[in-house]
């Protein structure tokens, strides 16, 4: 793998050749740099961009490094085996995967089924179906039927930034797109709607640097 020193730090990157009009550079959710070029003649570019480069390698290790407790409802805990799905203080008691899952599902549902009624009450919307999945790119989704899908993983945000998703999707109820009517129904509960995507962003890397997420979002057990 090639690499590259910028700011004193030895950098690997990931070359893809590509018949691309112009260079890409970004970083993947496990921290490597990727570059997308169609010459391999990178390295002026790169350092070029060596302040945004090393902007978001310090983000993701920060990232890395929160990742390594497990994050549930915004805060982050020391896992230890246990017999049932437990917290004590900075602790969480997790049994086997498939009951964290079972347990996980049951606390979403409970912590959103009233947020999707009120917020459907106030827009005047009627969704059809729920679901809880396990969504590869996204925390939530609604249908053109109007099904509502929301993500496991959001067990793992702060509870605002889950009042956050929900508000977004039911919104999608009204408007089915994201233009400015769209986004002044959101801001009506969340005028932060802009700094909450932002920090949406982190929280995505955060969990899928959290290897029980992983484990959890790719079925394994």
């Amino acid at each position: 793998m090639p690499e590259i020193e910028l700011g004193g730090k030895r950098i690997h990157y990931e070359l893809i050749l590509k018949r691309v009009k112009y260079l890409r550079v970004y970083l993947a959710p496990d921290g490597r740099l990727i570059v997308v070029s169609p010459t391999r003649n990178v390295e002026p570019i790169l350092k070029a961009k060596k302040a945004w480069i090393l902007n978001k390698i310090n983000r993701i290790e920060k990232i890395k490094e929160l990742s390594s407790k497990f994050p549930y409802l915004g805060r982050f805990y020391d896992v230890e085996e246990g017999e049932s799905f437990n917290i004590l203080e900075d602790k969480i008691f997790i049994p086997t995967r498939k009951q964290l899952e079972r347990n996980l599902r049951k606390e979403l549902k409970s912590t959103i089924e009233p947020l999707i009624e009120e917020r459907a009450k106030v827009l005047g919307v009627e969704p059809n179906k729920l679901f809880v999945r396990k969504q590869k790119t996204r925390w939530g989704s609604c249908s053109a039927k109007g099904n509502l899908s929301f993500n496991l993983a959001l067990m793992a945000l702060p509870k605002s930034l889950i009042d956050y998703v929900v508000t977004h999707e039911v919104a999608h109820l009204r408007k089915m797109n994201h233009s400015k009517d769209f986004w002044s129904l959101v801001s009506r509960f969340h005028p932060d709607w802009k700094k909450k995507r932002k920090e949406l962003k982190d929280w995505w890397l955060i969990v899928h640097n959290n290897q029980i997420w992983k484990d959890l979002l790719e079925g394994k057990r």
